[in-house]
């Protein structure tokens, strides 16, 4: 294997975050990125001629390349043939003087064996592509509050509906004479982002015993005096930054077992944001959350049919180009370091009348963490 290897990455970035943070250029077809091994080894991008004098102008690269002229360069060294996406990579990585690379876990196969029959090592990396990734800078942090201000109003243009809708005398909840669904709320909430500038991704408006279930969508008619969770996380359109906020409310009299649920998952919080700090184990802060609600009469397991009960999600999980990214804050053992930006999202479900989840997002800072997430947390609205 050489000394150092070179980095390559064969994708769409508006799906690969690894490519998007290398490149700041959002692509929907695949394209091929190549960083030469060493400190001073430069970076390469490989379009067609569509994307190429975009890619010019936007691309943080050192060198663009035309894909037509890689097509060129593989005549120049194979008689004939029709050459596949696999032999293009691989004279363009002749044409470097590449002999070993590095890729992503999922790197494409058929490419990955192309490259071996054509004597270039390939290595699989077992763990983050780009490490550095976990450790946003303060303007990645900012891309996050401007995704999360959006996030934010969407949430309250949904919560907004809920609370304008009137209860009917059979416990439903009707809005302009019709009723008031999960669907309803959701094209609401996914108008205002859209029109903000965001994406949104599978909004959850889950009522009553469905948000039982943490990753159920909603549908249908939405009840009163239960609990509705709202889970809002769009993706912002410029940067590619996440938001993501979780909301538990009720239109109506919440009952007291949801009070109950409610405050102590709202405690659950407070636990997490006076434990998280850099050095702190993610382990550690979910099984205090975790033991706080056995504690408090809210214990985590299956029930006599099997469905589960309780916490049984992790606390929280890295946000940025992903919505779902590294460190993780969970039963797993994963020291957290200051530039870490988390979700705090402990939840309690019960199948026989729903669920309760709150989320913020915090950057943790050495001696603590800071809330990124302004949104205030109502039950009765």
């Amino acid at each position: 294997m050489d000394a150092y290897p070179a980095r390559l990455i064969y994708a769409d970035s508006e799906s690969c975050a690894d490519l998007f943070y290398a490149t700041g250029f959002f692509a929907p077809d695949p394209f091929l990125y190549v960083k030469e091994g060493g400190p001073q080894g430069a970076s390469h991008m490989v379009v067609s001629a569509l994307e190429i004098d975009r890619a010019r102008r936007c691309a943080k690269v050192d060198k663009i390349h035309d894909m037509a002229d890689v097509r060129d360069f593989y005549f120049e060294i194979h008689a004939d043939g029709v050459p596949g996406e696999g032999d293009l990579v691989a004279a363009f990585l002749k044409k470097l003087s590449v002999g070993d690379v590095i890729t992503p876990w999922d790197f494409p196969l058929a490419i990955a064996d192309t490259l071996r029959h054509e004597g270039v090592g390939v290595t699989p990396m077992s763990g983050p592509f780009w490490p550095d990734r976990a450790h946003k800078q303060d303007d990645e942090i900012a891309y996050i509050e401007a995704a999360l201000e959006i996030t934010g109003k969407g949430m309250q243009a949904g919560i907004d509906l809920i609370h304008m809708a009137d209860i009917d005398e059979d416990g439903g909840l009707y809005y302009k004479g019709e009723a008031l669904t999960a669907e309803r709320v959701r094209a609401k909430i996914n108008a205002t982002l859209v029109e903000l500038g965001a994406m949104p991704h599978h909004t959850i408006v889950s009522g009553g015993q469905q948000g039982a279930d943490p990753h159920e969508e909603g549908h249908g008619p939405l009840p009163a005096h239960q609990p509705i969770i709202l889970d809002v996380f769009p993706r912002h359109e410029k940067s590619g930054y996440w938001g993501d906020m979780t909301r538990t409310v009720c239109r109506g009299v919440a009952p007291e077992p949801l009070k109950k649920a409610w405050a102590c998952v709202r405690q659950g919080q407070e636990i997490a944001f006076s434990m998280l700090c850099a050095g702190v184990s993610g382990k550690a802060v979910h099984e205090a959350i975790t033991n706080y609600f056995t504690e408090q009469g809210f214990a985590t397991g299956p029930g006599e049919d099997g469905k589960q009960r309780g916490f049984f999600h992790g606390t929280g999980h890295g946000l940025g180009l992903e919505i779902h990214e590294s460190p993780r804050i969970s039963s797993r053992d994963m020291v957290l370091e200051a530039g870490h930006v988390v979700t705090v999202e402990p939840g309690l479900y019960y199948p026989e009348w729903g669920g309760v989840r709150l989320e913020d997002v915090v950057v943790i800072e050495n001696g603590g963490c800071r809330n990124l997430t302004k949104f205030p947390k109502i039950l009765e609205v």
